[in-house]
């Protein structure tokens, strides 16, 4: 392997390296707002899904309307749901803080890199 062909490596890397940081910053916030939020509040149904970070369902607490407990179940249902789903969300905006951040600092880098390699004197990158 030559010189040329690492730097010619290094320069394919850093011109996708934004890119896949942003399909993968992308990839883990899809999956963070659509994965199943699981919970079982009390001794009701454990591990049942309420939904999602995008849409809630509470189908599995109002199947028994006429018990009298079934309000109180309901209640905690929602509770511990909107706590799950505003945790979600929460988590999806820091990845794409990170992401975004992410992408800038390569993006510098590329940059920079570029500048640096044609100063006077020294030899431009190859382009390909």
């Amino acid at each position: 392997m030559t010189t040329e062909s690492v730097e010619d490596g290094t320069q394919r890397l850093l011109r996708t390296g934004p890119f896949l940081a942003a399909l993968l910053g992308a990839v883990v916030v899809a999956f963070r707002l659509l994965m199943p939020i699981r919970i079982g509040p009390g001794d009701h149904e454990k591990n049942t899904s309420c939904g999602t970070a995008v849409a809630m369902d509470l189908g599995a607490w109002q199947r028994f309307p006429g018990q009298p407990d079934s309000a109180h179940y309901l209640d905690l249902a929602f509770r511990a749901c909107t706590a799950e789903r505003v945790d979600r969300i929460a988590q999806s905006v820091a990845v794409l803080t990170v992401t975004l951040l992410v992408v800038v600092v390569l993006g510098w880098w590329r940059s920079s890199r570029e500048e640096w390699s044609s100063l006077p004197g020294e030899r431009p990158p190859p382009r390909t």
